[in-house]
């Protein structure tokens, strides 16, 4: 078991190495699709927290993320706000944008959930393409410029690397947290939250307007990148594209997300320029994963590598743990997934396994 905790901390160590060494080893145009693979993967996780996390599948996610790209780009270039300022009412108005929406959501489940964010996303896209005296419409939004500091690819790549290793850390925190084990009850046990004295309405609003941030630092990232922010940044294609990339890579995973948004984004860029029909091939890849993996690339790692390696070197009970939470709930699979549960005797929610047939053996 050492063995492994080891070989984990090594494989992180070696990630992080090669993250670090990128742009002195790869030409500048795979270091710029690194960078988009940077901020495109804490989009989708922003997704994943609320869909793989707490079972609540949205497709307005964009919208939120525009109001990040608006507010920064808006101060910035009509209202000659300084950058930092500028991305600073950028957050807050995302913040206070994501509490409204939470208001209108926390009542809602299911498919009526999802279409209430699609409502939400699509207002705010209406909104980017009409008020064309503030938001310039069709032609968007031009001049917001990088930090003076990353001016240079290679230096947003390390600026980006920097910003998204952040969020993951918190987003880490959030979901191993208290709060984390209270959105995986509401997303296995709804029903029954309440009667534990959780206050799900406020559990799910606080989720939302968590996600609807990290979104906001993702849109600051690409509107800085692209020096430029227009509507279809916020259409329901690009919430589709977000959570398409949380799927293939495994809801429920923090790494799941960025291994999706480095699929995305090397078809999109890569292999775009040998295929014409890359949107094809892009669609058969998350039909094949759908159909052989509907946990995910990540998820069926764990499932059928990690697991078995633990249950190999005797921790059977993490093992198990790791198979049950591998499907992020059942969102493809539309299981249910036992990993966490509200225990009545103490009124929280926690961590449990399946009982083993030995334990089962042993307690009749």
């Amino acid at each position: 078991m050492r063995n492994l905790t080891i070989g984990k901390w090594l494989s992180l160590a070696s990630v992080a190495a090669v993250a670090i060494a990128l742009p002195y080893i790869v030409p500048s145009f795979f270091v710029n699709m690194a960078t988009q693979m940077l901020f495109l993967g804490l989009f989708a996780l922003s997704i994943n927290l609320i869909a793989g996390y707490a079972g609540m599948v949205t497709l307005g996610q964009a919208g939120v993320l525009g109001i990040a790209g608006y507010g920064i780009a808006i101060a910035y270039s009509r209202l000659d706000f300084s950058l930092g300022v500028s991305a600073l009412l950028a957050i807050l108005s995302t913040i206070v944008v994501a509490a409204f929406f939470g208001l209108l959501l926390v009542r809602a489940t299911g498919v009526y959930f999802l279409m209430i964010t699609l409502a939400q996303g699509m207002v705010v896209w209406g909104v980017a393409q009409r008020f064309t005296v503030l938001t310039g419409g069709d032609n968007g939004l031009r001049g917001i410029s990088r930090p003076p500091f990353a001016t240079e690819y290679w230096a947003y790549y390390y600026f980006s690397l920097l910003v998204v290793a952040v969020c993951v850390f918190l987003i880490f925190r959030i979901v191993r947290s208290p709060f984390g084990l209270s959105l995986k009850g509401i997303r296995e046990a709804e029903t029954r939250m309440p009667a534990l004295g959780y206050d799900v309405r406020r559990i799910k609003l606080l989720a939302f307007v968590v996600s609807g941030t990290f979104a906001g630092v993702a849109g600051l990232l690409l509107v800085m990148y692209n020096n430029f922010f227009s509507p279809p940044s916020v259409y329901v294609k690009a919430s589709a594209e977000g959570l398409l990339m949380s799927i293939l890579g495994g809801v429920g995973t923090i790494t799941g997300a960025f291994v999706g948004s480095g699929v995305f984004v090397f078809v999109t860029n890569y292999v775009s320029g040998f295929i014409e029909r890359w949107p094809t091939l892009l669609g058969l890849i998350f039909v094949l994963t759908i159909l052989f993996a509907p946990d995910g690339i990540v998820g069926s790692w764990q499932r059928l590598v990690w697991a078995p390696l633990l249950r190999r070197f005797g921790d059977a009970e993490a093992a198990e743990l790791i198979e049950i939470e591998a499907g992020g709930g059942g969102l493809l699979t539309g299981g249910e997934a036992k990993g966490v549960r509200p225990d009545p005797e103490t009124d929280s929610v926690t961590s449990v396994t399946p009982e083993s047939t030995a334990e089962r053996q042993s307690r009749q």
